[in-house]
């Protein structure tokens, strides 16, 4: 009995490879830098008060969709975004908060950033109570072993009585540092200080 010869047996069928989901993290850490400036071309960050609508903090969506993006954003925000901070009669609080959650390996990036703002307001027609957020917000920018950010300050004239009375506040104000720091913040509301600069 002749047999057939039997025909090699088919290779078997390869499994249909599925398309491969690209993420942004596929990309070159360089291109991913490129795409985020793009998204924050046009990116304000606003430093509101403490007690202000809550619902107005919201961060910006990128640092909001994970960790890793988070990690990779804040630091060109610190570093390039206006940043504008609204200071109410002294008080800091909401810019010491802001401060305070950035992390001190990246506060020098705050630095190189030449477009912070700080912009303050009086609201009251008497003195201006000097109170702990403003003491610790001069404290922070008289100490000369931290990173020290360009504020520029800005704001709207004071009114007689209360520029009078920080005419005398900052006489009598005994450190150099926290002095020059005051004269920065009353050259900017146009209350001006006789005699020679930061004189006792």
């Amino acid at each position: 009995m002749n047999y057939r010869p039997l025909a090699p047996a088919p290779p078997p069928m390869s499994a249909q490879e599925e398309p491969k989901h690209l993420t942004i993290f596929d990309l070159p850490a360089e291109l991913r830098v490129e795409i985020y400036k793009l998204v924050l071309e046009n990116v304000i960050v606003h430093i509101l008060p403490l007690r202000a609508n809550s619902s107005r903090n919201c961060p910006h969506a990128l640092i909001r969709t994970s960790r890793q993006v988070r990690n990779e954003v804040l630091p060109l925000i610190h570093s390039l975004c206006p940043i504008r901070a609204n200071v109410t009669d002294f008080d800091f609080s909401g810019m010491l908060a802001w401060i305070q959650r950035i992390p001190s390996s990246q506060e020098a990036n705050l630095c190189k950033n030449q477009n912070l703002r700080v912009m303050l307001c009086t609201t009251s027609t008497k003195p201006v109570c000097m109170g702990a957020e403003l003491r610790k917000w001069l404290h922070m920018r008289a100490d000369q072993h931290r990173p020290q950010p360009a504020w520029e300050y800005k704001g709207a004239q004071a009114q007689a009585v209360v520029a009078n009375d920080l005419r005398r506040r900052c006489k009598r104000m005994p450190e150099m540092g926290k002095r020059l720091e005051l004269l920065r913040m009353l050259d900017a509301m146009r209350v001006v200080i006789p005699g020679p600069r930061g004189a006792s």
